[in-house]
């Protein structure tokens, strides 16, 4: 594991690790026909000249997604879930709004309908956490389960799409004539699932109510963000480096013999980026455990900056900074129930399963 600041940057930009071979150690110890031979073939898992074409294609598709008509959709959908919250004083941030906010911008993106979701985000933690850093048999079980439902739901609308194909992110990603790319249904499934419910509605849901709770057990920092929205944008920078979704990267392994901070990780040696102590680390952040949004710098590495960085990173963003704008539109104050709240651990996130809020309505 690296935890601290420096080598956790350099390790997220080498050539010299292989996250394939880190699934060859799950294939060989689990062995062969589940989850993770079906990884090999997704985004956040390949290497090299694979990774680069598919990671140029997806990229390529993105570029195209009309961000400020998301925006403004985003912001009316907060808006409108808020108010319908108006008479009540309490309430669970994670049931009422986390939850339904990534599948609804989801939703809009790949034009696929929202109330058509439920049982898919149901399934969306057993296949985040096939993608762990510790795999057991159930754990594996849970997540050949998942996969196996994605495809009896996605691969209906895939071939719809490419029938018909429309203007949204979803035929747009199923192939790109100028750029000779045409993605295999398999491709498409696992970049579906990987990019859209692992990194979109499973851990949007834990930054959302984590922002929430930060904001609540700040309040000065809160007050101050109510009364300058510029500050929007340093608070959820902040809230990223101080407690992000996800602590760790996806696991590696060396392909040769490499020198971390003095130490030798040998060839066929796997390992991780503890993103949450590099962000915390006091060579790079002063005073890192404290929730600051006058930080400047904050270069955190929450979005794995190198090799395999987020590519939802924009879309992240904006929903954080939509949900911020719309708690400090529609709520005065913020305080958390902590009797009746549940925080989620799980492998390499972190969030909250359940968070009370007492809020005073504007």
């Amino acid at each position: 594991m690296i935890v601290a600041y420096r080598e956790a940057s350099e390790q997220l930009k080498d050539h010299r690790f292989s996250r394939q071979q880190h699934l060859d150690k799950l294939i060989s110890r689990f062995g062969n026909g589940h989850i993770f031979e079906r990884q090999k073939n997704d985004l956040p898992f390949l290497d090299g000249n694979d990774h680069a074409r598919i990671r140029h294609h997806v990229t390529n598709a993105y570029r195209r997604i009309d961000f400020p008509a998301l925006k403004e959709f985003t912001a009316s959908f907060l808006d409108s879930r808020l108010k319908s919250l108006l008479s009540q004083k309490q309430f669970d941030v994670v049931h009422e709004v986390a939850d339904l906010l990534p599948v609804m911008v989801v939703s809009e993106l790949l034009g696929v309908p929202a109330d058509q979701q439920g049982q898919v985000g149901r399934k969306v933690g057993s296949f985040v956490r096939a993608r762990g850093l510790t795999q057991t048999e159930s754990t594996m079980g849970k997540g050949d389960d998942s996969i196996a439902f994605y495809e009896e739901y996605f691969l209906p609308m895939i071939h719809e799409k490419r029938s018909n194909p429309s203007c949204d992110l979803l035929s747009r990603l199923i192939a790109d004539p100028e750029e000779g790319v045409h993605l295999s249904d398999e491709q498409l499934l696992l970049i579906i699932s990987s990019n859209f419910y692992s990194a979109s509605v499973f851990t949007l849901r834990l930054l959302v109510s984590t922002l929430a709770w930060v904001m609540a057990m700040n309040p000065d920092a809160y007050a101050r963000v109510q009364d300058n929205r510029e500050l929007v944008i340093p608070a959820l920078e902040e809230l990223l480096r101080w407690d992000p979704p996800a602590q760790a990267t996806n696991a590696s392994v060396a392909l040769e013999d490499i020198e971390i901070a003095g130490k030798l990780v040998k060839a066929g040696d796997s390992l991780s980026v503890l993103v949450g102590a590099a962000n915390r680390d006091p060579k790079a952040f002063p005073d890192p455990d404290q929730f600051l949004l006058d930080r400047r710098p904050n270069s955190h590495v929450s979005f794995a900056p190198g090799l395999h960085q987020c590519l939802g990173l924009q879309i992240a963003r904006m929903e954080g900074q939509a949900a911020l704008n719309a708690f400090c539109d529609h709520f005065s104050s913020l305080s958390v129930i902590e009797s009746e709240s549940q925080r989620f651990v799980g492998d390499r996130f972190r969030g909250f399963d359940r968070l009370m809020l007492e809020v005073s309505h504007k």
